[in-house]
């Protein structure tokens, strides 16, 4: 009896769908234009991410493994318009510029992020991004990316964590040296395993048969 049932619950795994992860993008352009205004960290709430802005963090938090305490300076980001923008008019920052960091936080788990660093031609200096896990009094590094943030175009403009499929819920914008932007955010959700309107019969098929099957006796050899 137990491997029927056995069966019929690998028959409903083999049966459900994953869903496709769900890819969004946010370049910050459906925001009124308007220079250097503080916006609700929440702005894109709707969209499952919000920013906070937080004091710098060392440049020594570079690698995996690392952890940091934040230090919240607002739960705001910067909105700016300027031709710095890689896709026009707006792009975002952390708040007060400087060395301030933008903290990034999504509703649901993701299993990429990718942004695009403005576009203002300067000497280089890096930036990162970096997977985070929050551990309660603070952050882990999961992941970094670094760039230089003089370049203007693809891919020198793109930075990207990806962790091979594992899920994170924060990541964190990192300047090093002076006030630096992002635009064009674009992260995957993480998708679930959802079982097909087939399967669902399947699943009470097999329930019926795995408890029936119990009361079923062979006939008895007559002697």
């Amino acid at each position: 009896m137990r491997s029927m049932k056995t069966l019929v619950a690998l028959a409903l795994l083999a049966a459900a769908r994953p869903c496709a992860a769900s890819l969004v993008t946010i370049n910050f352009d459906d925001l009124a234009p308007i220079s250097n205004n503080s916006q609700p960290g929440n702005t894109y709430a709707g969209l499952g991410v919000s920013f906070t802005t937080l004091n710098s963090i060392p440049n020594a938090v570079d690698a995996f493994g690392d952890t940091f305490v934040p230090s919240v300076l607002d739960d705001t980001f910067w909105l700016i318009s300027n031709s710095d923008s890689v896709s026009p008019p707006n792009f975002a920052a952390a708040t007060n510029g400087g060395l301030n960091d933008l903290l990034i936080a999504f509703a649901t788990p993701i299993t990429s992020l990718q942004l695009q660093t403005d576009d203002s031609p300067e000497s280089p200096q890096e930036v990162r991004l970096l997977a985070l896990r929050n551990i309660g009094t603070g952050f882990e590094v999961l992941g970094v990316a670094s760039g230089l943030d003089n370049a203007v175009s693809a891919p020198g403009n793109v930075l990207q964590v990806d962790l091979g499929g594992a899920p994170f819920n924060f990541a964190l914008f990192q300047t090093t040296t002076e006030q630096e932007g992002i635009d064009n955010l674009t992260f995957d959700e993480v998708g679930t395993a959802v079982p097909e309107p087939a399967s669902l019969i399947l699943l009470g098929a097999g329930l019926l048969i795995g408890s029936a099957l119990p009361a079923i006796r062979r006939p008895r050899r007559s002697a």
